[in-house]
């Protein structure tokens, strides 16, 4: 009879348990399908800048834009990663200080993202999947094989998302060695975030109280997060601890301190994860999300360009024997002409 007790008691705890993930399982689902109002300004066509495109191993036409400025000496060649919603126009916003300074960029959209080709089976949003690694890796190995950038050396450079996919990355790709990221994040540090900021939305209080911990609301959101990248048809980089295994990588990170989206706390966290590799995180005051630059274009420009030209270069730092606005004569079937 006891016995009948135990398991009939152990049933009914089960049962509840199920059934409220469930139910605030629902809305965590659309707690994570929520994009915040990032109210990117969108970029207009550049008229000084070369257009690109080159294809994905599975198939996915990516384009973009490459900036030098005329009668300058290049320095380095520096792949930019737009914010969620932004296009490859956006670069002028973010790069123009690295562009005065010499350095040749290489703006892209990713996939389902401005002027690139959609992947149908996948519905983006702010947070970072494998589908956005691989195409900046399809960048950065487009770039190693272009002869006029063979001597130059590269850093990837992201704002937001792109910041947080160029982090991503660099862990895999031995030639990313150099990033900035601007109000960059992972998506666990971002999701744990928003499950303390809005945990009482979402779960009731009596259920926090009686727990005493986060573990269960922690533990819904999490499996709401799984069941979304199947909705989403994609993998999600989901990792608490993507960066502790990096090496030789040197990395900046500049956030804001009234950052309502992504707070300082994520970034200090991504430097103490990244310890040596991340000496330098600039916390800019007075600066909501990706505004950095817009409040502060002088040292916004300086600190990049401080920070990318300690990339090693190879003696003598020459200039490439074909310009950069004719490159298309030299790969007719990855780059086209404006």
């Amino acid at each position: 009879m006891a016995i009948q007790i135990l398991v009939g008691t152990f049933l009914a705890i089960l049962t509840v348990d199920v059934v409220l993930r469930i139910v605030y399982g629902r809305k965590a689902l659309a707690m994570l399908d929520s994009m915040p109002p990032f109210n990117v300004v969108q970029s207009p066509p550049q008229k000084q800048a070369t257009l690109f495109e080159t294809v994905t191993d599975d198939g996915v036409t990516l384009r973009g834009s490459i900036y030098h400025s005329e009668g300058e000496s290049p320095q380095g060649v520096i792949i930019f990663c737009p914010e969620t919603l932004a296009n490859h126009w956006s670069a002028v916003r973010y790069c123009q200080g690295l562009m005065d300074a010499g350095y040749i960029v290489v703006s892209f959209d990713f996939r389902n993202q401005g002027e690139s080709d959609h992947y149908k089976r996948y519905e983006p949003l702010h947070w970072v999947s494998e589908f956005e690694v691989k195409d900046l890796h399809t960048i950065v190995n487009w770039v190693k094989d272009q002869e006029s950038f063979a001597d130059l050396p590269l850093g990837v450079f992201g704002v937001s998302r792109g910041g947080a996919t160029a982090l991503k990355a660099a862990r895999n790709h031995p030639d990313i060695e150099y990033v900035c990221a601007d109000s960059c994040y992972t998506n666990y540090l971002l999701v744990m975030h928003y499950v303390h900021r809005w945990v009482r939305l979402i779960v009731p209080e009596w259920i926090i109280q009686v727990r005493r911990t986060m573990w269960h609301a922690t533990s819904t959101v999490e499996i709401a997060f799984f069941i979304q990248q199947f909705r989403k048809g994609c993998r999600y980089l989901n990792s608490s601890e993507p960066f502790t295994k990096m090496k030789n990588k040197h990395v900046m990170l500049i956030a804001g301190k009234n950052d309502s989206y992504v707070p300082v706390t994520i970034a200090e966290r991504i430097q103490e994860m990244l310890g040596k590799q991340c000496e330098t995180l600039w916390i800019v005051p007075k600066v909501a999300h990706n505004g950095a630059r817009a409040k502060y274009p002088e040292e916004y420009d300086q600190m990049l360009v401080t920070f990318f030209s300690q990339m090693p270069t190879l003696d003598p730092v020459i200039s490439p024997e074909v310009p950069v606005n004719q490159l298309t004569q030299q790969s007719t079937e990855s780059l086209i002409s404006n």
